[in-house]
């Protein structure tokens, strides 16, 4: 059944991507999220306790309605129909690379303005001063998180638990994009929804590397290349995940990205990742045929982890 589920789910995803309904249950999470976080920070404790007890009440409205609808009784064919929807929900592979690909257009159509324009809803980034490098850099690096984050992360624990393990992740993702700034107002109360999220994305983060690695050739790279840069960049920011899959995208493509960003107004020297020049236009195209591809390697990879978790 699980192996079914996740099939529809792939299907819907691909098909539907992610609606822009109200009731969609990622948004209506983060309806919850900003209700529990009042009520959180009103606890009579510091901020760091108030981030537990925030974590915890966030996960347990999520799951509990998981868990019951996974295990209430049903038919074969109910079953499948409910715990693919449930996946579905949970998984983000094919919207994001819908966005960067509008990225792509307005470079290309309707000029570098509009390109920062798109890119300003996809990245917490200061995009006004952006060049077509720059732009080009950041939408890269989003997709190369968001294959990992959404796509490869989700499709594993959906493979490991069903819909209760890819609802965990989606969840904990969520809480920690709300919540995990380093920033005066979260850095203690979002410690604890960053460091779980942190530890959920250890084992995809490297996995995601090294399936990007696998297709490489389609983008025109070399998987032992671009091994060598996830050895050598992977850990180099300060997140002990994000670093891998983006990577991953800079050798498979052969750019640097990264580098020097501005953040609300601040300058943050990150390091540069990865070899060769910085990306343009067309490197955003070979991103996205290097994502589709991973992600169709990771799906199969995933149904196969299914079917054995199955037996």
């Amino acid at each position: 059944m699980s192996v079914c589920a996740m099939i529809l789910a792939l299907i819907l995803d691909f098909v539907f991507g992610d609606p822009t309904v109200r009731w969609h249950p990622v948004r209506v999470l983060g309806y919850t999220i900003t209700s529990f976080e009042k009520v959180s920070r009103r606890l009579p404790c510091s901020p760091r306790v108030q981030g537990v007890f925030f974590l915890f009440m966030n996960l347990l409205a999520v799951l509990v309605p998981v868990w019951i609808l996974y295990v209430l009784p049903h038919g074969t064919f109910t079953g499948i129909l409910i715990n693919g929807v449930m996946i579905y929900f949970a998984l983000g592979g094919t919207c994001l690379a819908r966005e960067v690909e509008q990225v792509g257009y307005a470079l290309g159509s309707l000029g570098l303005e509009s390109a920062r324009e798109r890119v300003r809803m996809l990245v917490s980034r200061d995009t006004g001063h952006m060049g077509e490098n720059d732009v080009v850099s950041s939408a890269i690096e989003t997709l190369a998180e968001n294959f990992s984050d959404s796509a490869c992360a989700t499709l594993f624990y959906a493979a490991l638990g069903g819909p209760v393990l890819a609802w965990l992740h989606r969840a904990t993702n969520t809480l920690d994009a709300m919540v995990g700034y380093k920033t005066e107002e979260y850095q203690d109360f979002g410690w604890a929804s960053a460091r779980f999220d942190d530890l959920l994305n250890y084992l995809p983060a490297r996995i995601s590397a090294f399936v990007v690695a696998l297709v490489a050739a389609t983008a025109g790279g070399d998987t032992r290349v671009t091994l060598d840069c996830v050895r050598k960049d992977g850990a180099s920011l300060a997140s002990p995940n994000s670093g891998y899959p983006i990577a991953a995208f800079a050798g498979a493509l052969g750019v640097s990205l990264c580098g020097p960003t501005w953040y609300f107004g601040e300058l943050k020297e990150k390091p540069y990742i990865g070899i060769g020049a910085r990306p343009n236009a067309f490197d955003l195209m070979s991103a996205l045929s290097l994502y589709w591809n991973a992600y169709a390697l990771a799906s199969f990879l995933a149904l196969g982890l299914a079917g054995v978790m199955a037996l």
